[in-house]
């Protein structure tokens, strides 16, 4: 049968309870797509459409216990929401792998699944399994499981008011290398696309609120300059044979006079020159008075919107927030209050904090930037006027029948480029996630983890983790002694030195003779430590399971404690170099034999089968809570 629907607004008012929650769509503020909740009442389903009139549903199975599941289920999500620390795309998103969850335990004909816990804690651990077996097939990605599984639990936990729920499930833990770190655009291709934006804001600001008179210049830090006439630039080959731009010296942003229009128009093959000199003319100084007599004109308000484009990368390259949440921002009269009272994150910093739209908003900018900050909401006025627009970054068409404002579209930065290319101004292209790589590497670079976190809105793990993977300039000289020594580094199977000993990471072959394998190195030998043996003249690894397993079990528990670095300096001797080196030994090891390496990583990162030392010092430190 096919099931009738009821649109659930959430969060669902306090007090109020589900009719029929068999019929549950679940709208989300914000969002156009909707949560189908009720169909768990109903055990046996075929919900593999995604045109919900064609899934189907068995009358029969339909679930008492699973409607009070629903409810329940409800009344949490709404909680959720009501704490306001989640926006409703994270708590759909938590809701979807519940019903991910639910739909395979019932596919199993598990459909005591959320009536009963221990029933539910059975099926969660061969549902891991599953899950573990498809990423291991590379079916699946390791870091997305263990990111559901995580949220699972924690929906779980809640749903049962049990924090020990599960606490045995072998949860995936994030891989570094199953993720593709965003790699840290060029500095010179984000130094010319800031020089022309602050440019062009700056100047584009200046003629539309203060009511500045075309032409105008507009000339970077960097020595570059355009002058912007009346008229929108679409600077192509033949603007000499067609274009009305003929009518402006773009170099000096003067009229041209018809003598000098029918003569590049003659040069140019055109045909009655003369004629069309004329109107190309008339036409460009009725747009110049038109211009500057009207100061909401179309083209004044074309070119804000351009400034506004400007003003949002210029955003996003000073506070590093990632799209969504730039896209997210709404503006209220509270913004303006709180740029006068505003509290210090370090003494080149300020925090800007408002509500808007009844939620919270905080983000932080330089002292140096708050000017620009303060102009743009003066350009944002001008183009609002008093229409009803919420959205803090916005633009507006130029055309009357599109002078209305409207939020930023997720493409905003490919127009800026698209616009800046009419000026013929043709820059490489960084996108909205480079820009935040590129917030972070400066970060990390010129103030401590703690700090960096904070400025950019995430966890001190996360900054420490951008620290190791966005500054490899700064690793030349260390990777330099690395593949110095890696010819007698790495030993063949068997191959075992005279008097050589064996260590938690391999080899030694001289014993409390410890030696540098460069002068750069971070961390220097000693005997008594692990990662002391890395970075030893004396160490050696055979490229054999024994040795891999070692290098692999060492590199799963330091990345577990790594996150509890509380300076960079701390990180990079007890943990990054440590990491760095012993990813570089097993790149080495997998030109010897990459089969014989990736099926051991899969034994010890996915299945925890370290071996006899490593495995001893994890329970360590899950006893002492450190992992």
């Amino acid at each position: 049968m096919n099931r009738l629907y009821d649109e659930v607004h959430m969060p669902l008012a306090e007090g109020t309870m589900l009719l029929h929650p068999e019929r549950a769509l679940l709208k989300w503020e914000g969002m156009s797509s909707r949560s189908d909740i009720g169909q768990i009442c109903y055990l046996r389903r075929d919900t593999s459409s995604s045109h919900r009139a064609r899934r189907t549903f068995d009358i029969l199975s339909f679930s008492i216990e699973r409607v009070r599941v629903v409810r329940l289920l409800v009344t949490q999500l709404s909680g959720r929401m009501a704490l306001g620390a989640m926006r409703p795309a994270t708590i759909s998103i938590a809701l979807r792998v519940v019903l991910d969850f639910v739909n395979w335990a019932d596919r199993q004909g598990l459909h005591q699944v959320l009536c009963d816990e221990k029933a539910t804690a059975e099926a969660v651990h061969r549902y891991f399994r599953e899950k573990r077996e498809q990423v291991s097939l590379g079916n699946l990605n390791r870091n997305s499981v263990g990111h559901d599984q995580r949220n699972l639990l924690s929906m779980l936990r809640e749903f049962f008011g049990n924090d020990d729920f599960c606490t045995d499930a072998r949860v995936l833990r994030r891989q570094l290398d199953a993720s593709v770190p965003t790699a840290v655009p060029d500095t010179e291709a984000q130094a010319a696309l800031l020089a022309w934006a602050d440019a062009l804001f700056t100047g584009i600001s200046t003629l539309v609120l203060d009511f500045k008179s075309y032409p105008v210049r507009v000339s970077t830090a960097r020595g570059e300059s355009l002058c912007l006439v009346p008229h929108r630039h679409h600077r192509r080959e033949d603007d000499n044979l067609h274009g009305h731009l003929l009518g402006w010296n773009l170099e000096t942003g003067e009229l041209r006079t018809r003598e000098e229009i029918a003569t590049h128009m003659a040069a140019a093959g055109a045909k009655d020159p003369r004629a069309r000199a004329w109107m190309i003319a008339s036409f460009a100084a009725k747009h110049l008075r038109a211009a500057n007599e009207d100061a909401q004109s179309a083209i004044r308000r074309s070119h804000a919107s351009m400034a506004t484009l400007c003003f949002a990368a210029l955003f996003l390259a000073e506070t590093g927030v990632n799209l969504a949440q730039l896209l997210a921002m709404k503006w209220s009269p509270e913004l303006v209050a709180s740029l006068q009272d505003t509290s210090v994150v370090r003494q080149t910093f300020r925090e800007i904090k408002y509500r808007a739209g009844g939620k919270g908003v905080t983000f932080t900018v330089s002292l140096g930037f708050m000017p620009k900050l303060k102009t743009y909401l003066a350009l944002r006025e001008y183009l609002v006027q008093n229409a009803d627009c919420d959205a803090l970054f916005i633009l507006a068409g130029h055309y009357a029948k599109r002078r209305r404002p409207m939020g930023l579209p997720t493409q905003f930065l490919a127009q800026l480029y698209s616009r800046l290319d009419t000026l013929g101004i043709v820059l490489p292209r960084i996108t909205a996630r480079q820009w935040r790589a590129a917030k972070q590497d400066w970060a990390v670079s010129n103030h401590d983890p703690v700090v960096a976190a904070r400025l950019m809105g995430h966890s001190l793990a996360t900054a420490l983790r951008s620290y190791s993977n966005g500054t490899d300039a700064a690793h030349k000289a260390e990777m330099g002694a690395f593949l110095a020594s890696v010819e007698k580094t790495v030993l063949k199977p068997g191959n075992d030195p005279a008097g050589s000993i064996r260590s938690a990471v391999g080899v030694c072959i001289e014993f409390h003779k410890p030696a540098p394998i460069a002068a750069s190195v971070t961390v220097q030998p000693d005997c008594r430590s692990t990662e002391g043996c890395l970075f030893c003249d004396q160490y050696r690894v055979h490229a054999d399971a024994a040795d891999i397993r070692k290098l692999l079990g060492c590199r799963h528990c330091v990345r577990l404690v790594s996150g509890r670095a509380d300076s960079i300096e701390q990180y990079d001797t007890s943990f990054g170099a440590v990491l760095r080196r012993v990813d570089f030994l097993l790149d080495e090891l997998r030109k010897r034999d990459a089969a014989l390496v990736d099926q051991i990583e899969h034994d010890v990162d996915i299945e925890g089968n370290l071996d006899a030392f490593w495995s001893a010092k994890l329970d360590q430190l899950y006893e002492l809570g450190v992992a």
